[in-house]
């Protein structure tokens, strides 16, 4: 018998599945070659996602060049990795731009492959906030893929949803509301209204629609969506939590107080049981909720919610990062009606600075900082 190791996927029994966005690790696996050709496993390691990946990439460069089309795969899966470490997603920007360049170089930009790792760039900066870089990459992604695969494909339609997103951080509210009902109507001719894909892109449109102001329109396809999903047992699924949540913002934007902070938390209490005080969706649900808050006059209420949302995006993201810009804005604006001057005209200051270095000088979140700032000179005490 001989000693042996091989790194087993954990795919390998499910060979015909198609891959997912990132293929699963590995384990390092020592076993014994018997006489007859059986091999016996004597233990196995587990190998994180990025040692595995790095491995595999760096096998196919030896084996195939640097500019073959399995080798630079390989790095993408490996970049992909590095995005879900904590302190290497600068690393993995530099590696996907360089894919990207060396992929359009090789086999053309308008190539699928080439648009998946462009893609995966424009997601990542969106992450890390770099908004109007990501609003570009998205841009051409989308446009690029509306010429090679159809402006009804699905990869088509998930390119304008994604910049549909960016676009919505970049405060350009009503160009998203637009982009975001051309791709519901469009998934809807696909799939049908009663498929997952649809039911989702509704209600990424009805959120458009709360932020772009038109909020009864908002108020009457969140509700018909609501009706579906509690049909079906989804009221408390991802898109159902979503639903309920951008209902109750509508509501509160609509002036009917009572019932948007019963509904906010409903789905506040759902979303802390299913996902944990300190997700994404949790935190959006809290600042709506100190938003209704903010609306009933409880100030001091409301700004303790926003000092905790606050404290845990800027932990979450960065203190600079353009989700924690805006928690802090929130902040300063209950602070300014509960009378603490001094405190809101300080996180003023920081949000004007930071203001005009994501969206530049003549943004309106710019220019409505340093209205407030003045008003809070001329009005202090």
């Amino acid at each position: 018998m001989a000693l042996g190791w091989r790194r087993k996927r954990e795919d390998d029994e499910k060979r015909d599945a198609p891959e997912p966005e990132l293929p699963p690790a590995a384990d390092l696996v020592v076993t014994l070659l018997n006489d007859d050709g059986s091999e016996q496993e004597i233990t196995r390691v587990g190998l994180p996602p990025h040692e595995f990946h790095g491995m595999r990439a760096n096998a196919a460069l030896q084996r195939l060049g640097p500019e073959h089309p399995d080798t630079l795969l390989a790095f993408r899966d490996y970049a992909r990795a590095l995005t879900r470490m904590e302190g290497r997603q600068e690393e993995a920007r530099e590696r996907l731009w360089d894919l990207v360049r060396t992929q359009s170089l090789t086999i053309g930009y308008v190539h699928e492959d080439t648009l998946t790792t462009a893609a995966d760039l424009a997601g990542l900066m969106h992450v890390t906030g770099e908004l109007g870089k990501s609003e570009e990459v998205w841009r051409s992604v989308w446009t690029s893929r509306a010429e090679l695969l159809g402006p009804g494909h699905p990869h088509t339609l998930d390119s304008a949803s994604s910049l549909a997103s960016v676009l919505e951080d970049l405060r350009r509210e009503p160009e998203a509301a637009a982009l975001r009902r051309d791709v519901l109507e469009r998934r809807k001719r696909l799939l049908g209204p009663d498929d997952p894909a649809v039911l989702s892109d509704t209600g990424s449109h009805a959120a458009a629609l709360v932020k772009a102001g038109h909020w009864a329109e908002a108020e009457r396809e969140l509700r018909s969506l609501v009706t579906r999903l509690e049909r079906r047992g989804l009221q408390d699924d991802d898109i159902g939590l979503a639903a309920r949540a951008n209902l109750g913002a509508a509501l509160c934007r609509l002036d009917r107080l009572d019932e948007a902070e019963a509904v906010m938390r409903s789905v506040l209490t759902a979303q802390q049981g299913a996902k944990g005080p300190d997700h994404g969706d949790t935190l959006s649900t809290r600042n709506n909720l100190a938003a209704v808050l903010h609306a009933r006059e409880r100030y001091a209420e409301s700004a303790r919610v926003l000092r905790e949302v606050l404290s845990l995006v800027s932990r979450r993201k960065g203190d600079s990062h353009p989700d924690t810009v805006h928690a802090r804005d929130n902040l300063a604006n209950v602070l300014i009606d509960n009378g603490e001057h001094r405190e809101a005209a300080t996180l003023l200051t920081r949000c004007h600075a930071d203001y005009t270095r994501i969206f530049g000088p003549h943004h309106p979140l710019t220019r409505t900082a340093a209205e407030r700032l003045a008003w809070l000179r001329d009005n202090s005490t």
